[in-house]
C-alpha cells in the first residue's frame, strides 16, 4: 500500500461511513480501535468500536440522512503495516458547521487494513 492507494481507501471509509453503512464500518475499524475527540474547550471524549457500531446502527435504523463527506486531504504515508492520513472534515450536527481536523491510523491487521486510532480537532 502507498500514500496514495491509502487516500483511496479513506474516501471509501467516509463515503460509506457517512452513509451507516454497518458491515463495512464493522470490518474497517479494528476491535481495539480508539477514537479521541477534542471539542472548542479542550474537552476530551471517547469512543470504542463498540460505541462507534451503535452510533452508526442508530442512524441506519433511524434512515437518516447522510453526514457530509467533504474533505481536504493534506498528508499521507503509508509504511510497511500501518499509515496516517490526516485531512479536514466539514460536519454539520445540530444545523451548526463544524470543520475538524482529524488523523487517521491504519494499520495492515489480519489480512486486511483496519482503523486502529483516529483523533478529531475541532478547527474554525
Amino acid at each position: 500500500m502507498n500514500s496514495a492507494q491509502l487516500i483511496e481507501l479513506t474516501k471509501e471509509l467516509i463515503d460509506r461511513a457517512t452513509h451507516f453503512d454497518l458491515a463495512y464500518v464493522k470490518q474497517a475499524y479494528a476491535d481495539k480501535l480508539l477514537i479521541i475527540k477534542v471539542d472548542e474547550q479542550g474537552a476530551v471524549d471517547t469512543m470504542n468500536k463498540e460505541q462507534l457500531v451503535s452510533f452508526i446502527r442508530e442512524n441506519q435504523e433511524a434512515n437518516a440522512e447522510p453526514i457530509s463527506s467533504t474533505t481536504e486531504y493534506h498528508y499521507a504515508i503509508c509504511e510497511e503495516k500501518m499509515g496516517m492520513v490526516v485531512i479536514t472534515r466539514e460536519l454539520v450536527f445540530d444545523g451548526k458547521l463544524n470543520r475538524k481536523f482529524f488523523t487517521v491510523i491504519w494499520e495492515y491487521l489480519d489480512g486486511r487494513w483496519q482503523i486502529v486510532k483516529e483523533s478529531a480537532v475541532v478547527r474554525n
